[in-house]
C-alpha cells in the first residue's frame, strides 16, 4: 500500500520564511570560510630557502596602492612574521626570500536559488502531487577581503610563490576580533607554504 503525504497551502506559507532563513544561514557559513589558492615555480627547491625578510620597496607600493591603514598593516606584518617563525623560518638581514603582501576589500553579490516543490492537486482517485512552491532567490551583498602574499627570491628577484586567500569581511569594534580575523587569513594562506611536491 502506498502512503501519500499531503502538505496543505497554509503550511507552505509558514515554511517559506524558514527555507529562506536556512538558505541565508548556509550562505553566511560558506562565506565565513577562508578560501585559499596558490601558484609557484615548480622547479625551485623550497627546502633550500630558510630565511626571509620584507620586500620593503614592493610593500610600500602595495600600502600606497591599496591605502592600507597603519594599524591594519601592523597586524598583517606581525601575523606573517609569526606564522613564518612557527614554520621555522628565520628573519634575517641577508635573507633567501623577500616577503610582501597586499590586502583589498571589494563588494560582492551572492545569489542563491532556494526552491521547494511540493505536490498538491487532483487525480482520478483523489488528491495527490502537483502544487509547486518556489521560495525565490536569496540575494546578499557583502564585502570580501582578498589577501595576497608574494614570496620572491632575494638573489634573483624572481617571484617564487604566491598565496591568495579570500574571506567575507565583518565589522568589528573590538581590536582583538580584528587581530583574530587577520591571523586566521594569514595562517590559512601560509598553510600552503612551502608547497608540497606533487
Amino acid at each position: 500500500m502506498n502512503n501519500k503525504v499531503f502538505i496543505f497551502p497554509k503550511l507552505f506559507v509558514l515554511l517559506k520564511p524558514i527555507f529562506i532563513l536556512l538558505g541565508m544561514v548556509a550562505l553566511l557559513t560558506a562565506c565565513a570560510t577562508v578560501q585559499v589558492s596558490q601558484d609557484y615555480v615548480k622547479n625551485f627547491n623550497f627546502a633550500t630557502a630558510t630565511t626571509f625578510n620584507w620586500n620593503e620597496k614592493l610593500q610600500h607600493e602595495n600600502d600606497d596602492r591599496y591605502q592600507h591603514d597603519e594599524l591594519l598593516s601592523k597586524r598583517f606584518r606581525r601575523a606573517i612574521e609569526d606564522t613564518l617563525a612557527k614554520k621555522r623560518f628565520k628573519q634575517d638581514m641577508q635573507p633567501d626570500l623577500l616577503v610582501s603582501y597586499s590586502y583589498q576589500i571589494s563588494s560582492k553579490l551572492q545569489v542563491d536559488d532556494y526552491n521547494s516543490n511540493f505536490g498538491f492537486g487532483y487525480g482520478r482517485y483523489g488528491r495527490y502531487g502537483g502544487l509547486g512552491l518556489g521560495t525565490g532567490d536569496v540575494i546578499q551583498q557583502y564585502d570580501q577581503g582578498k589577501l595576497v602574499i608574494n614570496i620572491h627570491s632575494a638573489k634573483t628577484g624572481e617571484l617564487l610563490w604566491k598565496g591568495t586567500g579570500t574571506q567575507e569581511v565583518f565589522t568589528h569594534n573590538n581590536p582583538d576580533q580584528i587581530t583574530g580575523r587577520v591571523n586566521e587569513m594569514v595562517e590559512a594562506v601560509l598553510a600552503q607554504y612551502p608547497p608540497s611536491r606533487q
